[in-house]
């Protein structure tokens, strides 16, 4: 509405209100109740006045309004002009012109002023040019007919900005200096929108963003710093690419934050991060090392399909919720040591093609490695699993650690390969244990380990020397279908429930010596190949009752040759058949 029209309406309105309240007042004061019509016109001029009063000051403020809008606009004007102007002194002064105006603003006004400035990064850049003089190239092209003869030429121009790097750094600068503590005029509530905008060697560090931020698509050229710095909004570096390092040590995200797709091509470091909603990095590439030591997740974390090209440190990290690194490749080594996963760990389809490292790491949730592959050595000694632990189809290359693990819960390595050793001594298992169908082709170690709930090794292949010396078996075992390619030692292994060796295949040393069959059912080897090899059962602990089931119990004359004690059934140890 233009200054005048409102002027004229205020003073139509304030005659009508004068009008309306000398009616109303009269009506009040009749010379009936004592009043006059004196008295009426009193009041009523009195009530026009303070209207009239309400009306110069909203004209005045209007006035007021328009001259500061007046004076943003041409101050705007004249600072976007400046950064579009050719010479490179200009334009940096553009960028403080502009910064200055949006001091002096708030709202909208200063929301517009920072848009220009982002504005500017976004605009086409070529690394290659920004530091030079070069402000055109021209290129003549010979111009041919149909029959390729040549008619002349035509010239083509391209215009740069000259020495545009020193400017697009001079913005950076000006936009972190008011996104810190110390900023005298704080522009951290505001929007910044980087999609695609290209940065060089930008210092971000200690920064507070609490709008939306968005470097969807954008390029970080040189070192990149965002350390310690605060997003309080919606994060967003979908696709950008850092070409050199980047730091985001003890950064905080407030709210989700985006990096899917991204492309780190050297170090990217995100020790001590906190990331309070959900952390995408699906599908992110790191060539170089990444370091996410001792970051805390509380939303999703997803990792999946992502690619690390160098070393990768999880380690002492804690996810708070769902996990995923199904499908993530990692080339290096990787170390989830001492990491917290509170809630379900997907590391389904995951290659680790050097160590991976999750010693000591606890796993509250159900967490599922099937199918993944690990090509170097898998290190899982003393970690805890509170949920089910899922390997089945797993392939182990070179050995996989698993001494002094705890699973609280169901344990699935079925189809499991294990090409190197096999290392599960003194492993807890509280709930049941799937090895059926599994494949160790190097020593399997069980040594001390503890079966609380049902075994299952049924058609499992133990290629190389087996240990199950000192191991306890709570629940119903099965070996039903085994088979034993090397030596096989159960020495002082207890059996407390129903336990079967149906069609197991013993083909090399074996030894029960010492142990314990204290089942309520017979422990059953009636159909158990015990090949050529040695096999002793001396010295037992317990032998039942019942006692152990064998095809020779009703005829011990067709007990093989190579199963020891000669004289049958074993004697307990403390007592005579101890074998030399």
């Amino acid at each position: 509405m233009r200054l005048s029209t409102a002027v004229l309406l205020a003073i139509v309105i304030g005659a009508g209100i004068a009008t309306l309240a000398e009616w109303i007042l009269f009506a009040a004061f009749h010379p009936q109740h004592g009043g006059t019509s004196v008295d009426v016109t009193k009041l009523a001029l009195t009530v026009a006045g303070g209207v009239g009063g309400v009306v110069a000051l909203v004209v005045a403020y209007r006035r007021q309004r328009d001259v500061e809008q007046g004076r943003f606009v041409e101050r705007f004007s004249a600072a976007a002009a400046q950064l579009g102007n050719a010479d490179v002194a200009v334009r940096i002064a553009g960028v403080y012109a502009m910064a200055g105006v949006a001091d002096e603003s708030e709202g909208l006004r200063r929301q517009q002023c920072i848009d220009v400035l982002c504005g500017y990064l976004r605009l086409p850049y070529d690394p290659g040019l920004g530091t030079n003089h070069q402000s055109k190239l021209v290129l003549k092209e010979p111009v041919t007919d149909t029959d390729g003869e040549r008619r002349g030429d035509q010239e083509r121009q391209f215009d740069y900005r000259q020495n545009d790097s020193e400017v697009r750094k001079t913005i950076v600068r000006v936009i972190a200096a008011h996104l810190r503590l110390d900023a005298a005029y704080s522009w951290s509530a505001n929007d910044f929108d980087f999609r695609t905008a290209h940065l060089e060697n930008p210092d971000l560090s200690t920064t507070a963003f609490s709008g939306i931020t968005r470097f969807d698509g954008a390029t970080f050229s040189g070192p990149t710093r965002f350390d310690r710095t605060a997003f309080s909004g919606t994060t967003r570096f979908d696709e950008a690419t850092f070409a050199d390092d980047a730091r985001f040590d003890r950064t905080a995200f407030s709210r989700d934050a985006w990096f899917d797709g991204a492309t780190f091509s050297r170090d990217a470091r995100f020790g001590g991060a906190v990331f309070s909603g959900d952390a995408r990095f699906g599908g992110a590439t790191f060539s170089g090392p990444t370091r996410f030591t001792g970051a805390m997740f509380s939303g999703h974390a997803g990792f999946e399909n992502a690619t690390f090209f160098g070393d990768a440190g999880f380690d002492g990290a804690i996810f708070s919720h769902t996990t995923r690194f199904d499908g993530a490749t990692f080339s290096g080594d990787t170390k989830f040591d001492g990491a917290a996963f509170a809630g379900t760990a997907w590391f389904d389809a995951a290659t680790f093609f050097d160590t991976g490292w999750f010693g000591g790491a606890t796993f509250s949730g159900d967490s599922k490695f099937d199918s993944a592959t690990f090509l170097g050595a898998a290190r899982f000694d003393e970690a805890t699993f509170s949920g089910n632990a899922w390997f089945g189809g797993a392939a182990f290359s070179r050995d996989a650690w698993f001494g002094g693990t705890a699973f609280a819960r169901d344990a699935w390595f079925g189809g499991a390969i294990f090409s190197g050793d096999a290392r599960f001594g003194s492993a807890g298992f509280s709930g049941d244990a799937w090895f059926g169908g599994a494949a160790i082709s190097g020593t399997a170690w069980f040594d001390g380990a503890a079966f609380c709930g049902d075994t299952r090794f049924g058609g499992a292949t133990f290629y190389g020397t087996t240990w199950f010396g000192d191991t306890a078996f709570f629940g119903d075992t099965r070996f039903n279908g085994a088979t034993f390619c090397g030596i096989a030692r159960f020495d002082r292994a207890t059996f407390s429930s129903d336990t079967k060796f149906d069609r197991t295949t013993f083909s090399g040393t074996t030894r029960f010596d010492g142990a314990m069959f204290a089942g309520e059912k017979p422990a059953d080897f009636s159909a158990t190949d015990f090949g050529h090899g040695r096999v002793s059962f001396a010295d037992p602990v317990r032998w039942g009752p019942p006692a152990p089931i064998f095809a020779w119990d009703n005829d011990v004359r067709r007990k093989p040759a190579n199963v020891l004690p000669d004289s049958w059934p074993p004697v307990t140890s403390g007592s005579a058949g101890k074998i030399g």
